[in-house]
């Protein structure tokens, strides 16, 4: 994008106003340069087998980094989560019997 470089004061600001508002005059044609066609090609098998392999070498070293946890807290983690399934069906269940009683009571 081209910058401009505005002058101080409302005469420089006016000036920029009008050069961007200039259209071309009437009968004059405008020409595009049309777009080149892009290639695509697949990369040979012997870069996709380099590539995997790269892959693989960068996320076992990232396994490495991670901090796993012990068996004593993942039994905490699992109790917590099935709690609060059971919290929450019952919850939903204790409102959709509510709705669905309501309905029944408008409806007839």
């Amino acid at each position: 994008m081209k910058k401009i470089k505005v002058k101080s004061g409302a005469k420089g600001q006016d000036q920029v106003v009008k050069d961007l508002v200039k259209k071309p005059p009437k009968g004059q044609l405008v020409k595009l340069k049309p777009k080149k066609a892009r290639s695509f090609s697949l990369p040979p098998v012997g870069e996709y087998w380099r590539r995997s392999k790269q892959f693989l070498q960068e996320a076992w070293i990232e396994l490495k980094k991670v901090t796993w946890p012990g068996r004593k807290e993942t039994m905490g983690a699992t109790a917590v989560v099935l709690v609060l399934v059971m919290l929450i069906s019952l919850f939903l269940g204790i409102v959709d019997f509510g709705l669905s009683r309501l309905v029944k009571g408008i409806i007839g």
